[in-house]
């Protein structure tokens, strides 16, 4: 019982974040979500295949290819804005659903504590990719490097000065990702901990 209870809970919490992250992404764009896919199925007898003759390659090609895009889409697969879901991103959106879960089962009102909201919003800016057709290149990014790309090709300033700043700051967008991927689950292991 109480493992169905943490597992409906957990997928509960998932779609909550799924739900705010895009939510979040339509009211910074302006462009209202009409399309959900799962693009990782529309070549999963590739990749099996793949996988059995060449594991290196296969985990390499299963690992770029996302799992799920919700976004807004003028046609098929030509999003204005959207959220992809690779399979670690994915992982880790779980693994932080049922987090929240394990806390809420503890002590809820942990939760809504200043330090947790903090460190649960910069996890998730750490571990999100965006896709900004407006901006941002021809694939997705992570979430600090497309709103820096946005900021550095917005159209009221001239973007020279912009783009130096911006590609001082290329090179280390991996190594940024990690840090603050790390920083924010110390955050969290804090939070929880938070005593008033």
């Amino acid at each position: 019982m109480k493992f169905i209870k943490f597992t409906t809970l957990s997928i509960l919490y998932l779609f909550i974040i799924l739900g705010l992250e895009a939510l979040l992404l339509m009211l910074a764009s302006g462009a209202l979500f009409n399309s959900i896919t799962l693009p990782i199925l529309n070549n999963i007898d590739f990749l099996i295949l793949l996988i059995k003759s060449n594991i290196g390659s296969g985990l390499r090609e299963l690992i770029a290819q996302p799992v799920l895009i919700l976004g807004n889409s003028s046609a098929p697969n030509e999003y204005i804005a959207a959220l992809y879901y690779y399979p670690v991103n994915s992982l880790l959106h779980i693994l932080f659903a049922a987090f929240i879960t394990s806390q809420v089962l503890k002590k809820p009102m942990r939760l809504i504590r200043l330090p947790f909201l903090i460190a649960g919003t910069m996890f998730l800016v750490s571990i999100n990719y965006v896709w900004l057709a407006g901006c941002c290149g021809a694939v997705p990014g992570w979430t600090l490097d497309t709103m820096l790309l946005n900021y550095v090709f917005s159209t009221n300033v001239n973007s020279g000065t912009r783009m130096d700043f911006y590609e001082l700051l290329y090179d280390w967008m991996t190594l940024l990702q990690i840090i603050m991927i790390f920083i924010s689950v110390l955050l969290l292991r804090y939070a929880t901990r938070y005593k008033k």
